[in-house]
């Protein structure tokens, strides 16, 4: 038998090794978030070679290609830097392929290629500045597959070189945020894996992002965990292409998506479904897209409208500053559970079984383990432990005797809501179609607290779930919340009068949330024509701090107006506590974890991490 395992590992070793010779992978930051938006979309693209159909461009990208081109040729020194010229060239490109621009969008584009280029131009001229290389391709090998890193600049320093990458978007990561981005982790990864390999380590690098419409430049600091987890991924990507599994993964982005009208993942959607007298609700394109593109409509998610309600400060920074959002090691652990009981209900029973075995369990844990968001290897070492125990008492409770595959995991859905005005959009993390024929809905929770029955009873994410599934012609007879960490269960029924209510309430804030991101771009727009800076205190009246439970668990606590109180009068009302310095601490593991060493945390986040290292065993 060991005889015959050697054999079959050797043969797969010849394989892999004729194909990566005969057949190599190359991957570039483009083609990665392809796959991991969607495998099928991947799939249309790089393996049939299909050409994406886009029902609408926009300006913005055009605008963001045009003004790297310029900076490429300012750099190499083909061209003075003539701002208001360049601007004009660029905007004769726009107007040419963008006839319908109104005169409003005109004048924003205008002044927002001014504003780029002129905070590029500041910088460049601020001190001397060595170009090395511009517009250069940097590659280095992982598993047997090439990755390529696209550097908009390398400047060459007396100790080593600064890489900047000059962002056009409207994104705007702090330094806090910024170790928390896949495309920084993943520019960083090759550099790094390039620099040891090329340079011997006789120089160092650092990575900067330049996002240009605010004049930031902010240097990568890189976080070991979350370099663990990009390695990962691109670990998994060679079994991915040579395995051939391009799944189709419904979400927020497909209305995008060149390929809508040919995804087999919509279809209902698109045609309806004559037989069970569903019709026919988004043809063209998905509601979530239509509701982002219509003025005074909210494209909306649970999470999104609870924040607005929590804390409309929180909203703001997230949802319309795009400031980002960093792992925590509770949301982690949360994600590794989903991740694992998604696959664990889609196995299929062998003949005699009554339940897959614990170990498949276990198996699919640790292949679905995050290790983002942990402030030490001894934190995670400990939500380890904690989440398998979890789900040992989980397997024991609900699984033993009583398995069934899912009727479905982790479905996306689009719900018009607030009277038609608004979507709702979300993923049901289980439904299960039981032996009565009845269906069931369950969402898992790894909370720290179970909830009453009187707020499961009142939980609008249920209601929401039962509404979006009637409407695809399955009425749920029971809803129930797993609370993972106490291996509980708290069921709920809902009826249309649930509907009516939400739909409702809906209404009444998403209508507020589209008031007031109004009035904030139409006061912005005020001070902008003034030449003035927008005070913060009239952005903190439009957009208050207000305190909740969640505090605790906030990316935006420091600095926040409230943050004092939070950390002491409302210090034992949160869900999670606080550090200091900001640090959440989960009172259910670091019980056993010391982190109240500031600096060795603070090191943590800046120190390299093994690259070698890239799965939790």
């Amino acid at each position: 038998m060991n005889f015959q395992l050697k054999i079959s590992k050797l043969t797969e070793k010849i394989k892999d090794n004729f194909l990566d010779f005969f057949f190599p992978i190359k991957m570039t930051l483009g083609k990665i978030n392809y796959l991991n938006s969607c495998g099928l979309k991947y799939k249309f693209r790089y393996y049939y070679n299909l050409k994406e159909v886009l029902s609408k461009e926009y300006p913005q990208g055009l605008i963001g290609m045009e003004t790297h081109r310029w900076i490429y040729r300012y750099l190499k020194k083909e061209v003075s830097i003539d701002i208001t010229n360049i601007r004009d060239l660029i905007l004769e490109k726009v107007y040419k392929k963008f006839k319908d621009l109104t005169d409003a969008d005109k004048e924003f584009h205008k002044n927002k290629i001014d504003t780029m280029l002129n905070n590029f131009y500041k910088w460049y001229t601020s001190s001397d500045k060595k170009v090395y290389l511009v517009n250069y391709d940097v590659s280095t090998k992982l598993n047997g597959v090439t990755f390529v890193a696209k550097c908009d600049c390398i400047l060459e320093t007396p100790d080593g070189y600064e890489i900047i990458d000059f962002v056009t978007s409207k994104n705007n990561f702090s330094e806090e945020m910024l170790p928390y981005n896949f495309d920084t982790n993943y520019m960083y990864f090759v550099l790094k894996t390039y620099f040891d390999k090329k340079k011997k380590g006789e120089k160092r690098f650092v990575v900067k992002k330049f996002f240009l419409q605010y004049a930031n430049l902010v240097k990568f600091n890189v976080n070991t965990f979350q370099q663990k987890e990009t390695i990962k991924t691109l670990v998994n990507i060679k079994k991915t292409l040579r395995e051939k599994k391009f799944e189709i993964q419904k979400g927020p982005l497909c209305g995008w998506c060149g390929f809508y009208d040919v995804c087999p993942g919509w279809k209902i959607e698109r045609e309806g479904l004559p037989e069970k007298g569903i019709k026919p609700v988004a043809p063209d394109t998905t509601l979530f897209r239509i509701a982002r593109e219509t003025q005074g409509m909210m494209g909306l998610s649970y999470s999104k409208m609870s924040m607005f309600i929590q804390c409309p400060r929180r909203y703001k920074l997230c949802y319309l500053d795009k400031a980002g959002v960093k792992p925590q090691g509770f949301f982690s652990i949360g994600s590794t559970v989903h991740n694992t009981l998604e696959m664990f209900y889609q196995i299929e029973l062998k003949k005699g079984q009554t339940e897959p075995p614990i170990e498949k369990l276990y198996e699919l844990y640790d292949e679905n383990w995050i290790s983002a968001g942990y402030v030490s290897e001894q934190e995670e070492q400990e939500y380890y432990k904690n989440g398998k125990e979890w789900l040992t008492n989980y397997y024991n409770k609900y699984v033993k005797g009583k398995y069934l595959k899912a009727y479905s995991v982790e479905e996306y859905f689009e719900l018009p809501i607030g009277q038609g005005k608004h979507v709702m959009i979300g993923f049901y993390d289980r439904i299960q179609k039981n032996p009565d024929g009845s269906f069931e809905i369950l969402d898992y929770k790894t909370d720290p607290k179970v909830r009453t029955q009187e707020e499961v009873d009142k939980d609008l994410q249920l209601t929401i779930y039962y509404w979006s599934l009637k409407n695809r012609g399955i009425e749920a007879k029971k809803l129930s919340l797993i609370f993972i960490r106490f291996n509980e269960m708290v069921s709920s029924t809902r009826s249309q009068k649930d509907i009516e209510y939400i739909d409702n309430y809906v209404k009444e804030v998403a209508d507020s949330m589209v008031m007031k991101g109004e009035e904030l771009e139409r006061i912005r727009k005020e001070y902008q024509q003034k030449g003035e800076p927008l005070p913060q205190e009239i952005v903190d009246q439009i957009f208050p701090a207000t305190i909740n439970k969640y505090c605790g668990g906030c990316d935006y606590i420091i600095g926040c107006p409230m943050e004092m109180k939070i950390k002491t009068e409302y210090s034992d009302k949160l869900l999670f506590k606080v550090s200091d310095s900001g640090q959440v601490l989960d009172k259910d593991v670091q019980e056993d974890v010391d982190v109240s060493d500031e600096q060795e945390l603070e090191e943590n986040k800046t120190t390299s991490s093994n690259t070698s290292s890239t799965t939790k065993q």
